[in-house]
């Protein structure tokens, strides 16, 4: 297998070490990604087996449920495009270490901005 930079032990081992951790996140993000959009399809389903067959469901439990499988499709697009530009990166003969912005950071606020919207809403129909 050739190399494009000098064979230097230390840095082979670093850039595979890195390699892994990419790896390692974005299976962790597949993951994630499944379970919103899991629960996104779980809510929608579960909705409508609890409300009267001739009603619709109601807007905001519809919409809740397409906010979460939309984070889980948005989530694992990010991931994907972050593991690829690491991956070029990391195949960069001047690869240096710099630090990235957090996907995992950013789809994390937005689930805790929904499931805060979710519980006010739950809240308001269960008091008023």
């Amino acid at each position: 297998m050739s190399s494009l930079y000098p064979p230097n032990a230390q840095d082979d081992l670093a850039r595979d070490r890195n390699r892994l951790a990419a790896d390692r996140s974005l299976l962790s993000f597949v993951r994630i990604s499944l379970t919103l959009i899991g629960i996104g399809v779980g809510l929608e389903q579960i909705l409508r087996a609890l409300s009267p067959s001739g009603r619709y469901i109601d807007a905001w439990a519809y919409g809740l449920s397409l906010v979460y499988v939309g984070l889980g499709v948005l989530g694992l697009g990010l991931a994907i495009a972050d593991y690829l530009a690491e991956s070029r990166r990391l195949r960069s003969p001047q690869y240096r270490y710099r630090p990235r912005r957090s996907v995992g950071k950013a789809i994390g606020l937005a689930v805790f901005a929904t499931g805060a919207i979710a519980f006010g809403w739950l809240g308001f129909e269960l008091l008023g």
